[in-house]
């Protein structure tokens, strides 16, 4: 009698989720003894899997087998509590002493008739200087508009594209893991993409082009986990390979911006549907929910009526603060500060790391990858240490193992130390590594 086909098992799998007989963290046996249970080949259960673990239903744990994955939340994608003890070295967050002070323009605001039901979308300060911003970094800002965020702008372009159930999303692998849970919430499938230092490979991308995408995610600086960032010459080959599709969306997220300590090279939209987003998230504070939004004209203008229908509009104070703030000189120099401290500490983490023989990526923004076989070790390693550093599962779909270290709040000493500690671990050295 044939077995059950790939899809047969994925279903089987996800129905035993569904119903509650598999809970978050269970395993599921190995791709080797569910083929002999079902006299199937491994190849065939691997594709299941496969399936499973692009849905996000399921995470590969490496050695600990293939577990059922937590299901979505509002704390999903969240890095765990941090005690005192330990140094943060995991949250992703941009160092608080680096940020230009928030509450501080706010007081200093001249007295403004307050926001009415009505009003425009974009308060006029900050339209006086978003088209200014955008085409510093290569956007067209013909049309643009504000959102509250790189990845509410990301929901309300997959929620208003009519993109239907089972279409396609090409994304990071590894990638921002609010991207994949926005895909994912939304019935996609998600086509895991190849990185390297340099952002999507034109190879990895066409494969996924070619399989029918209905829209490609891309982030051009700063990627998260990696800090890959587009070169002038990825870009260009980028651009090259989406031109054979001009029926696929474009969506650009600039989440980390002119802090990401590289420039910002432009993608060329395949077609008539694109969107740029430049968030002021790290760059200004995580608080100052805004981010500029360019695109063509008919996403920008479901973008707008998306907002005003929900929420209305996003808030004009909120706007004016970083209207200011995007004008200022001092602020100005203080980002780029940020951008020059943040990128000698990824520069010393990743040559102390080579130093001591273990290989690390980061060649913008805020964090560190690191290859590894096993992430939980090299979790526990660096908690032995005095550190908190993130495992790269979360941001996986069939990409190799790795953690994630942020390097905003470390000091040069900090660096060498945590360095050190996942060297001894990765390589066995008991020698601190030297530069």
């Amino acid at each position: 009698m044939k077995g059950p086909s790939a899809t047969e098992i994925a279903r089987r799998i996800e129905a035993r989720i569904g119903d509650g007989d598999l809970q978050a963290g269970d395993r599921i046996p190995s791709v080797r003894d569910h083929a002999i249970e079902l006299q199937v080949s491994p190849t065939t259960v691997a594709a299941a899997y496969r399936r499973l673990r692009e849905r996000g239903l399921v995470l590969g744990r490496g050695r600990q087998g293939t577990r059922v994955a937590p299901r979505p939340s509002t704390e999903a994608g969240r890095a765990p509590a941090i005690p005192n003890t330990i140094i943060d070295a995991m949250s992703g967050n941009p160092d608080p002493a680096a940020l230009p002070p928030i509450e501080t323009t706010l007081h200093g605001l001249r007295p403004a008739v307050p926001a009415r039901y009505g009003d425009p979308l974009i308060h006029a300060d900050l339209a006086a200087v978003a088209e200014t911003v955008l085409s510093v970094d290569g956007v067209n800002a013909e049309h643009f508009t504000v959102t509250s965020g790189s990845m509410h702008t990301i929901e309300l372009i997959i929620s208003t594209e009519q993109f239907r159930l089972g279409d396609r999303l090409a994304v990071e692998d590894p990638g921002h893991i609010p991207v994949h849970q926005i895909g994912r919430r939304a019935g996609m499938e998600l086509v895991p993409v190849t990185i390297d230092e340099e952002g999507m490979t034109p190879r990895s991308l066409g494969i996924a082009l070619r399989s029918g995408v209905s829209a490609v995610v891309l982030t051009p600086r700063a990627q998260n986990p990696t800090g890959a960032a587009i070169s002038a010459e990825r870009a260009a080959a980028l651009s090259r390979v989406l031109a054979d599709h001009p029926e696929v969306m474009l969506i650009v997220d600039d989440h980390a911006g002119p802090v990401s300590g590289v420039e910002s090279f432009a993608v060329a939209p395949p077609g008539p549907r694109w969107a740029s987003i430049r968030s002021l998230g790290k760059s200004h504070g995580p608080d100052l929910r805004l981010a500029l939004v360019a695109g063509d004209h008919t996403t920008i203008d479901r973008i707008e009526v998306a907002v005003s229908t929900g929420p209305g509009w996003v808030s004009h104070l909120l706007q004016r603060v970083g209207a200011r703030l995007l004008a200022d000189d001092a602020t100005r120099h203080l980002v780029e500060n940020a951008a020059s401290r943040y990128d000698r500490s990824r520069r010393r983490m990743i040559e102390m790391l080579a130093c001591g023989g273990v290989e690390a990526t980061g060649r913008s923004g805020l964090n560190v990858w690191i290859p590894v076989h096993d992430e939980q070790a090299a979790i526990e390693a660096a908690r032995g240490a005095g550190y908190a550093i993130r495992g790269g599962d979360p941001y996986r779909i069939s990409s190799p193992a790795a953690v994630r270290v942020t390097i905003t709040m470390l000091s040069d000493p900090q660096v060498d130390e945590l360095a050190a500690a996942l060297v001894g671990h990765l390589t066995g050295a008991a020698a601190t590594p030297r530069m």
